[in-house]
């Protein structure tokens, strides 16, 4: 086609689109919105993606280098960002260290650091101890950390963002987190625990740029970190203290003016034991054969992730081509209210090339307008709503991430996709009569035949593409991008999902004419719909080919999310019978008698309570280790597997749900009460006792512990569902009378009530909990809580709606088309009832179809998608459900209302018109 008559056919389109206002604003809006959700999600995550300088800056603030004293005495390798990898090299045994290793283990790491970088400002910028701080609810769990925030070297690592920096002694700031956790506020005083002597006021609100969730109570230098790590070892009665053994001392580092830290002098730091992450070496880093580490590229299991992207992959190929798909019948009906201008265009002279351009104009203009409306409004949304989306993602962006590659490539998408859409309508008209487009009438034509076999090919090679291409993948090419970031199971089974639900399209004329065969078995309303259907195809093949895309997506959705429902149903594992409520304390915590009426008074009701101990065995002073029981079938999953519990007949009947009088009379008596065959053996079960290793460690041997069997006499009560809570229940009485270091401590209780305690009731015995014990665990068993069922519901609502709007419109099409028919029935003596109903077969006609081939095309991508889950977790269950209520609601409860919606909105009397013959 020629330049000029390029130029014709978009200002034909042009003024089609501002002709009808309505249904272009409707094909704008289906193209925008996927447009817009693309490029908001593509803005978002580019601008989580932080430069160097951005992840400097959140590091190392206004400072020139973080320093960590990595491993003392060893020799350090890392990257030039420390946190991307390093790893220490400790002399071997018999080898004598290097002077630097030596002077790195001999010397304050502070100290150290003072000799090697003369000049310079060393600021402690470690973490402090975890703390209870005083809120206005009791006591708040919150990191500590110390800053002297009016130095701007802190700003980017702690931002002050509201109030001003503490400046006088023991005024302290702390994060948004813990503002609204506490329930205090700026001006507020408040204590940490173990310093209750020393009341800190609350001047200002910081945040970590990279953790905007976290919890800090960030005070002045000297004031906080040091007095909480001096209480820390006094922590055997509970302080509210957790000592961070694994944290190691780290400082931010101002050079001296004009010797800032290159790669060179992180090196230089690097034999003495510290990791440095330095401005200048991150910025400008060395070449790769000057690094003397290079992380090996490996992952443990990812196939969660993997399976993920699969699913997203495959859930947006299939969203995009619903999108032209439902823009399809609007484009339709432009074509049809155009025919007559159309013939007259191939009657002045143009061929088919020239009218299918017209309606592809169409969908170019509309394209366009909906892909810039898309792209622009999706960056308006995410600017305006980037505080939100920082706060709810819990970090800060470092820039806008505006990729002009990425907007144009989403903008390209969603324009192919309006094509897609005209492609059909185009091709229609393109073979239209002229005389059959001048006079108004169609010309009926079978369907082709190398279009119903195509159709059928394409399905079933569609659908064996997407479901066996994950059976046979042997997982050497999961996870390597092969295109467009995407591996190649994932793009099988999108290629797979979109071919077959194309060859469901290129059958849809066939069975549409197979339908009106059936015509003569209905009554005249009946028989005169399915007859028009199967003439006027161009117009019913668009509407069904909607509908299917819908259904076919609330049909995959809901299969996919009701299978995997399933199987976290299968697999969920409880520790305690389901309405249990269990209090856990650190074995004999002097708090529990109080814990314990304390949880019987904020929630009533929970019935008898079972005392429960545990079996300890020690074998020096300080050393101690939980006494097991021997034996066992594998349960893979099952907590507890060999867990001994001490107790009482209370304990089998709350923690085991066990009412046998057998086993009660057993353990009075002395004996222990297991559950699995397996452990018994001739009447006895053996209990161990693991102490220390029998010798030192030697290189290339596995030291082996000292393991002492006891064998208790014991009976059997063979109860799978028990044995999931642990292995076995002794008495206390039993465990005292063994010797050998074995003593019993008391670590809690179990209640069993005849229904779980309300949510509200277990909030406020979990405060009274903390408050007496910040160690202690109160927790509620409630079984397998399905996650909310949102997305099926809105899935299937808007294919509810797909289907009534695609239906209406293709009615609508079809009866506009018609009125020469329906007046020469009513100039006939037809009764005025037989309008409505003809309109209201017409749409159950269209829905009802389109919801069956919607419903066979929704399960070849849910299938596809559950093999791949299987293949990653073998061995697990992987149940296949159909969620037959929503199905049922979608292919039939809604084509049903949508015909008779129709036929009761339908004019009886239709007005008479003219024939032109």
């Amino acid at each position: 086609m020629k330049l000029r008559s390029l130029g014709a056919t978009l200002r034909i389109a042009r003024r089609d689109a501002l002709r009808a206002k309505g249904r272009s604003a409707l094909v704008v809006a289906m193209i925008a919105l996927p447009v817009l959700g693309v490029t908001g999600a593509d803005i978002v995550h580019r601008s989580g993606q932080l430069t160097p300088a951005e992840r400097t800056e959140r590091l190392l603030g206004g400072a020139d280098a973080y320093l960590t004293a990595y491993a003392p005495g060893s020799t350090v390798h890392q990257l030039p960002f420390a946190d991307d990898g390093a790893y220490a090299v400790a002399p071997r045994e018999g080898q004598a260290p290097t002077p630097e290793q030596a002077r790195g283990a001999g010397t304050v790491p502070a100290d150290l650091l003072r000799e090697l970088l003369p000049g310079a400002t060393l600021l402690p910028a470690g973490p402090g101890p975890t703390a209870s701080a005083a809120s206005r609810h009791g006591l708040l769990q919150t990191d500590t950390a110390e800053a002297d925030l009016t130095d701007p070297v802190w700003k980017g690592r702690i931002t002050l963002v509201e109030g001003r920096a503490p400046k006088a002694p023991h005024e302290a700031a702390v994060t948004r987190a813990f503002l609204d956790e506490s329930g205090l506020g700026i001006g507020s005083t408040t204590t940490l625990k173990g310093l209750e002597k020393t009341p800190f006021t609350l001047t200002g609100v910081v945040e970590h740029p990279g953790d905007l969730g976290k919890v800090e109570f960030v005070g002045r230098p000297g004031e906080v970190v040091e007095a909480l790590t001096a209480l820390a070892p006094a922590a055997k009665a509970p302080t509210g203290l957790s000592e961070q053994a694994t944290a190691k001392a780290s400082w931010l580092v101002k050079a001296e003016a004009g010797k800032p830290l290159d790669w060179a002098g992180v090196q230089r730091l690097n034999q003495y034991g510290f990791t440095a992450t330095a401005r200048t070496a991150v910025l400008h880093p060395p070449a790769d054969a000057e690094l003397s580490y290079r992380p090996q590229r490996f992952s443990l299991d990812d196939s969660p992730r993997k399976n993920a992207a699969v699913v997203a992959a495959t859930v947006a190929g299939m969203a995009l081509l619903e999108v032209a798909l439902l823009a399809g019948p609007a484009f339709a009906v432009g074509a049809r209210r155009s025919r007559r201008q159309l013939a007259l265009l191939a009657a002045g002279g143009g061929d088919r090339g020239h009218v299918a351009a017209v309606v592809l104009g169409g969908g170019l203009v509309l394209g366009v307008a909906g892909a810039a409306l898309g792209v622009v409004g999706g960056t308006g949304l995410v600017a305006a709503l980037r505080p939100w989306i920082e706060e709810t993602a819990g970090n800060r962006f470092g820039h806008f991430g505006l990729r002009a590659t990425d907007l144009a490539a989403i903008g390209l998408v969603g324009l192919v996709t309006a094509l897609l859409a005209a492609a059909l309508p185009a091709l229609q008209a393109a073979r239209q009569s002229v005389t059959a487009g001048l006079t108004g009438r169609d010309t009926v034509k079978p369907p082709s035949r190398w279009t119903t076999a195509l159709g059928a090919v394409l399905f079933v090679t569609g659908a064996a593409t997407a479901l066996l291409a994950v059976g046979t993948n042997d997982g050497t090419g999961r996870g390597i991008a092969v295109f467009a970031g995407l591996d190649r199971m994932t793009l099988m089974v999108l290629a797979g999902s979109v071919t077959a639900e194309l060859g469901l399209l290129a059958l849809t004329p066939l069975l549409v004419s197979l339908c009106g065969r059936l015509a003569r078995f209905l009554p005249l309303s009946g028989r005169l719909a399915l007859r028009d259907s199967a003439r006027h195809r161009g117009r019913t093949a668009p509407a069904i080919a909607a509908v299917m895309a819908a259904v076919a997506g609330s049909v995959a959705v809901g299969l996919y999310t009701a299978s995997t429902e399933a199987r976290d149903r299968e697999t969920y594992r409880p520790h305690t019978p389901v309405n249990a409520v269990t209090l856990a304390v650190t074995p004999g915590d002097p708090q529990l008698p109080r814990l314990r009426s304390a949880v019987e008074q904020d929630m009533p009701g929970l019935g008898e309570r079972a005392d429960l101990s545990q079996a300890l065995y020690s074998w020096c002073q300080g050393c101690s280790s939980e006494v097991t029981v021997k034996g066992g079938a594998p349960r893979l999953g099952v907590p507890g597997l060999n867990t001994l519990v001490v107790g009482d007949a209370a304990v089998l009947h709350n923690a085991f749900d066990l009412r046998d009088p057998a086993a009660d009379q057993a353990l009075a008596a002395g004996k222990a009460v297991v559950f699995d065959a397996s452990r018994i053996h001739d009447g006895k079960v053996l209990l161990q006792l693991t102490g220390g290793f029998t010798s030192a460690p030697q290189p290339g041997s596995t030291p082996r512990q000292d393991i002492k069997e006891i064998a208790v006499d014991a009976v059997l009560v063979d109860n799978p569902a028990a044995a999931r809570y642990g292995a076995g229940v002794v008495g206390a009485r039993t465990v005292e009378g063994l010797g050998q270091g074995v003593t019993v401590r008391p670590v809690g209780a179990v209640w069993l009530p005849a229904t779980a305690p309300d949510h509200r009731s277990q909030q406020r015995a979990e405060a009274t909990t903390d408050r007496l014990a910040p160690l202690a665990q109160l927790s509620v068993e409630r079984g397998f809580q399905p996650k909310g069922d949102l997305p099926t519901l809105a899935l299937t609502g808007f294919a509810a709606l797909v289907v009534l709007g695609a239906a209406c419109i293709a009615t609508g099409l079809a009866a506009a088309d018609s009125r020469r028919d329906q007046a020469t029935l009513a100039a006939i003596g037809a009764p005025p009832g037989i309008r409505r109903r003809l309109s209201g077969v017409q749409c159950a006609v269209i829905a009802v179809l389109g919801a069956a081939l919607g419903t066979v095309n929704g399960f070849v991508p849910a299938l596809a998608l559950l093999r791949t889950r299987a293949i990653d977790y073998p061995g697990a269950t992987n149940p296949v459900v159909v969620p037959w209520g929503e199905m049922a609601l979608t292919a039939l409860a809604v084509p049903l209302l949508a015909g008779l919606l129709t036929g009761l909105f339908t004019r009886s009397r239709a007005p008479l018109t003219r024939r032109l013959g």
